[in-house]
This record gives C-alpha cells, structure tokens and sequence, in this order.
C-alpha cells in the first residue's frame, strides 16, 4: 500500500469515509501551472511544494493534488515509515497536509457545504489539517518510539508543525489565514490532550465538524 493510501485511510477512520481516491487526483507540474493561473493571484502566493485545488460542479466535488518532485524525491529516498528526522520532516508535513485538505474537503462537501471560494473554508481547512498533520505525525511517532513520546519529541514534532514559515508570504491575506488557523489548531490541540484518551476520537469527530467561527470559540476555551 502506498504512503498515500495508508495516510488516507487513517484519516478516514478517525473521521469517516469518503467517495474519492486520492491517488487518482494527483497532477503534475503542468497542470498544477494551468489551475494556479485559474485560482487567481492568491494562489500563486501559495508554497510550491504541494497544493490542493478544489471545484464544484453540480452535485460533484472535483479534487486535485499536486506534489514538487523534490518533496517525493525526498520521501522516496528517506521513507519516513523508517524514520522521522531532520531531511523528511518538512517534505512530509506536506504530504499530509494536502491529503488533509482532500479529505477534509470530501467531508464538508458531502454535509453540504458549498462556500468553497470563502476565506472562512480556507482556514477551516488550513486549521484542521494541521491538527491532522499532528495527529499522523504522532502516530509515527508512537511507533518509533514505542508506544510513549517523549517530551522532546512531541516539542521537535509541534516546531515543525506549527512553524512561522507563514510570515514570509508575501500575502498579507494568506499571512493572517495561516497565523489564525495555527492559533486555532493549537488551541484544539491543547484541549485535546486533557481529554481522557477514549474521549479524544469523538472529540475529534465534533471539532471536525465544526465551522471555521465554531472551531474558533472551541479552541479559544481551552
């Protein structure tokens, strides 16, 4: 099975199933360039490394994801189901984030949301893919580890994670979209961690759910 597919279908699980195979939705450069010229100005602000271009028509999400060769280059030669470290890491953030917004995405659409094209789905999806990206990331990590994570290690995982890369946009729009779901998804996280651990599943599945302005009063309590 493929880091892609193991990826999703962990995702699924914690949340739910959805209609789409993300492996048949990847693109390569040329096609990326095309939809980047039809997203507008915004996304080309975006990091090259990996995105994620969502349209509706009808009835019908339809999802592409692309990946920069370097990020498979490095994930091939350094498959982190070995290893987590300093060369995979940052590939591999991004890996998980774009099937995040896949499925996340696949969710919404399916419970009817259609705003696709607002800045509120926008951080909704940049919040809850980071919460995602931690949560795959940690499951990496129990399994190195051996079942407990150390507190450098969780300190080296949420640092990654959760990095200041997005104050050197250029973008103001997209500076503050991924300063405020970074405080979002911090703010889940904490809380998440004082749930006892057969809470925590259900708990996600709420906080998945939510709107962007309801997952932003949850995370603010805790």
């Amino acid at each position: 099975m493929t880091l892609l597919r193991e990826i999703q279908l962990l995702l699924e699980r914690t949340y739910a199933p959805v209609p789409i195979n993300l492996e048949l939705c990847l693109i390569g450069e040329s096609r990326c360039a095309a939809l980047t010229r039809l997203a507008g100005a915004e996304a080309a602000a975006l990091a090259p490394a990996g995105r994620t271009f969502l349209r509706q028509a009808g009835d019908s999400l339809y999802v592409a994801i692309f990946y920069a060769r370097s990020v498979i280059a490095e994930l091939e030669a350094n498959d982190p189901r070995r290893a987590l470290n300093e060369r995979n890491i940052s590939p591999l953030i991004t890996f998980i984030e774009e099937i995040a917004h896949g499925v996340q995405a696949a969710l919404l659409f399916r419970e009817g949301e259609r705003e696709l094209d607002t800045e509120a789905f926008a951080r909704n999806l940049e919040a809850q893919a980071r919460v995602d990206t931690y949560l795959v990331l940690s499951k990496f990590a129990h399994f190195f580890c051996g079942g407990h994570i150390s507190r450098p290690v969780s300190a080296w995982l949420r640092g990654q994670v959760f990095d200041d890369s997005h104050r050197r946009m250029k973008s103001a729009l997209l500076r503050r979209r991924y300063e405020a779901a970074q405080l979002c998804a911090r703010g889940f996280l904490n809380r998440l961690r004082r749930v006892p651990l057969s809470r925590r599943t259900s708990l996600l599945r709420e906080f998945r759910a939510m709107s962007w302005e309801a997952k932003c009063a949850f995370a603010c309590c805790a």
